[in-house]
């Protein structure tokens, strides 16, 4: 398979994962490399969702020409390179960089660089269910002081708090920093998005992390309704992106 690709530079074809890699190899290396799923590269990039995600569980082992811009472009890799099963990192990128998700790309426009210029957006909301369920509408509400941690960091937002489901660590009312580009870990605040059915449809909780594997991503509320469990459990697909909360207060 050839695919002819036109760059005005020169490129050295390198592996960075050196020897002899399948496809699968590559796909999962790189998604740790760059901290996606492979349900939110494949939406990031515009793909069928469901397209990386049967590469890295098995089901397809390889993909058709006229496929493979499409991945290359989701895995951030020379789509030429790839398809002779090398990984080529493109536009400067490399697996030293620090692994960061795509800041805030949780609604449409599903990627909105703001200034950062001394503040902070506060970012709409919209409420919508139970268990503190809530949709980000996109809209900058307001702007806000950026605390120390977040100076500096691009695509950083905040968000008030509904409900009381995470009392008594957060209240009604109280508004929360995210840093999108922070590593989570168990027992972190976070704010979690979740695809819908709906096209370009997502619904956002703010939660505990408690654990995230290939097939369900667990999450924890400190004071349900009644009627509610504590653990609230998503299939791992379905989640679009999980970002941490690095600072609250009452503004």
């Amino acid at each position: 398979m050839q695919i002819e690709i036109s760059n005005s530079r020169p490129m050295v074809e390198i592996s960075y994962y050196g020897g002899m890699n399948t496809l699968r190899d590559i796909v999962v290396k790189r998604l740790e490399e760059l901290g996606l799923g492979p349900v939110e590269a494949a939406v990031q990039a515009g793909i069928e969702r469901s397209y990386i995600r049967d590469i890295v569980e098995g089901r397809k082992s390889s993909v058709r020409a006229d496929k493979i811009v499409g991945l290359a472009a989701a895995l951030r890799l020379d789509p030429a390179a790839l398809s002779r099963n090398v990984a080529v990192p493109v536009d400067g990128d490399s697996p030293t960089d620090n692994r960061r998700t795509r800041p805030n790309a949780s609604f449409p426009p599903r990627y909105q660089t703001f200034s950062g210029e001394g503040y902070i957006p506060l970012l709409g909301q919209s409420v919508s269910g139970p268990n503190g369920r809530f949709i980000l509408n996109g809209a900058e509400m307001g702007r806000l002081f950026v605390p120390p941690m977040l100076e500096g960091v691009e695509g950083a937002y905040a968000v008030r708090v509904y409900g009381t489901s995470m009392e008594p660590r957060f209240k009604a009312g109280e508004t929360v920093w995210i840093n999108p580009h922070e590593p989570v870990r168990a027992g972190d605040d976070v704010i979690v998005q979740i695809l819908t059915d709906e096209e370009n449809g997502r619904e956002s909780y703010i939660k505990e992390f408690r654990s995230r594997s290939s097939k369900v991503t667990r999450l924890w509320q400190h004071n349900p309704d009644e009627g509610e469990e504590n653990e609230l459990t998503f299939d791992t697909e379905s989640v679009f992106s999980v970002h941490k909360v690095v600072f609250h207060a009452t503004v």
